[in-house]
């Protein structure tokens, strides 16, 4: 096949964003070639995200601004939002666009073998297993490393089960091949990430579960990579901390101190309702109790939902005193979107679109207050290991910051990262004799904080780990 220019747009989740580079990757060999705008492009494609009404609204938006901006190209839709915007109907005289092909996301994996041609697939088997992407690279610093796929859980409130299908776990030594590869490329962070790290194992019982998981690959890799390198989760779930996977988590030496949990909420009632009975809020503040006496310091994420049908001022009180209690780092904060085709599409007790937002305003608040005591107890650390990415823009704030403080003047190039525990991070990378200063720096840095930003933690790196 000649050359021929291509353009990949995604949205939504980590898992969307690693199958993107297995797509690029698979389109490069294929003699395709990457280009900065979609105008330059033979072939768009749009990776759809449908977790959120809004998500499934810029999936069309991208797919009429992409015809507009290149109208000659042909243009693919896939991912979760491929297959409900198959049924969306305009409102009469919407202006309108359509992509020349639709790939649902259980097809996705079909497009690896190029962009095809026409207005449909052809005719290719079901498929059963663990869907065939890998990488070798990533266009980020710290690569995303998928390992699972699909849900069988239906919770009330997503749609993803009906997007991405049933649970496919993927096998552990191709999943430590991938590891193995990217963290000798130079990557200094992995991401282990699922759709629902919780079914991990359940449709091949011979791969055990995810913690099986996690120790097999801390147990293959820390001999080589212990200090340069180290995993991270994606998301778990309260019910998965305890027992083992409490001893697991604390065992691991690549693992960073850092989880991020899918609590969506505190109050009994509503986790019932959302169906999410199977854990409780209590389950959550006894785990993370019980972690400090390996963690002392840890980093706790979470992905909150409000404004659920018939969530009271009770439950979001519930909410709130938890998010109070709990030492969060940051959280992810959503009001409840109607989704067609789930079971809490046709529950009573909706509320009004500005409860919705009200209430979720109210609980990012509680969050950002609990961010910055997190950011400032981080100022206490004599040091952290700090995995470097690529920063486009600094913010005007921090430059007034970094002005103030005569420890980080100097000359080389404005970065950030994360440190262990996933505090954001921004530093100046000095540049080599002879080298550019937008040379990317590699491996975890030695760093020590400065002071407190608007965007984190101001550090400054150290020659020698002290």
């Amino acid at each position: 096949m000649s050359a021929w220019k291509f353009f990949i747009i995604t949205f939504g989740c980590k898992v969307n964003q690693y199958e993107s580079q297995s797509q690029r990757e698979a389109w490069q060999k294929l003699g395709g070639v990457e280009c900065d705008a979609p105008g330059q492009a033979d072939v768009l494609c749009v990776n759809s995200c449908a977790i959120t009404a809004r998500g499934e609204r810029d999936a069309r938006n991208a797919v009429f601004r992409l015809r507009r901006e290149a109208p000659a190209a042909r243009l693919i839709l896939t991912g979760c939002a491929a297959q409900l915007f198959a049924n969306f109907r305009p409102r009469p005289g919407a202006i309108w666009a359509e992509p020349d092909l639709l790939v649902p996301q259980e097809a996705k994996s079909s497009l690896l073998r190029g962009p095809w041609s026409g207005k449909s697939l052809p005719a290719l088997p079901p498929e059963t297993a663990f869907p065939p992407f890998q990488i070798r690279a990533f266009r980020r610093a710290r690569p995303v490393l998928k390992v699972q796929d699909g849900c069988a859980h239906r919770c009330t409130y997503c749609i993803v089960p009906l997007t991405r299908g049933k649970p496919r776990s993927r096998a552990p030594q191709e999943i430590l091949e991938e590891a193995r590869r990217l963290l000798r490329a130079g990557y200094a962070e992995l991401m282990l990430s699922g759709v629902n790290l919780r079914q991990y194992g359940r449709d091949v019982p011979g791969y055990g579960d995810f913690w099986s998981l996690l120790h097999f690959l801390d147990e293959n890799l820390a001999p080589e990579f212990e200090g340069r390198a180290r995993l991270r989760i994606s998301s778990l779930e309260p019910s998965q901390l305890a027992g083992r996977g409490l001893t697991t988590l604390t065992d691991c030496r690549l693992l960073c101190p850092h989880l991020h949990i899918s609590l969506q909420h505190a109050s009994p009632a509503v986790l019932k309702r959302m169906g999410r009975g199977h854990y409780t809020a209590a389950m959550l503040e006894e785990a993370v109790a019980a972690l400090a006496t390996r963690w002392p310091r840890m980093g706790l994420g979470a992905d909150i939902l409000v404004g659920f049908p018939g969530e009271t001022d009770k439950d979001l009180r519930l909410l709130l005193e938890l998010i109070e209690r709990l030492p969060l780092s940051y959280a992810h904060v959503f009001p409840y979107s109607r989704r067609p085709g789930t079971a809490a599409d046709s529950f009573t007790g909706h509320l009004p679109q500005a409860v919705k937002l009200g209430r979720a305003a109210l609980a990012r608040e509680a969050v950002a207050r609990r961010h910055q005591r997190f950011l400032l107890d981080q100022l206490d650390l004599p040091h952290m290991l700090v995995a470097p990415d690529t920063l486009k823009r600094l913010p005007s704030e921090t430059k007034r910051a970094a002005a103030e403080n005569a420890t980080v003047h100097g000359s080389g190039a404005w970065r950030k990262g994360v440190n262990e525990f996933y505090a954001p991070c921004l530093f100046r990378f000095p540049a080599a004799d002879g080298a550019s200063q937008a040379d990317r720096p590699t491996g975890l840095l030695p760093a020590r904080p400065v002071r407190v930003t608007e965007k984190g933690l101001l550090v400054e790196l150290k020659t020698t780990e002290a």
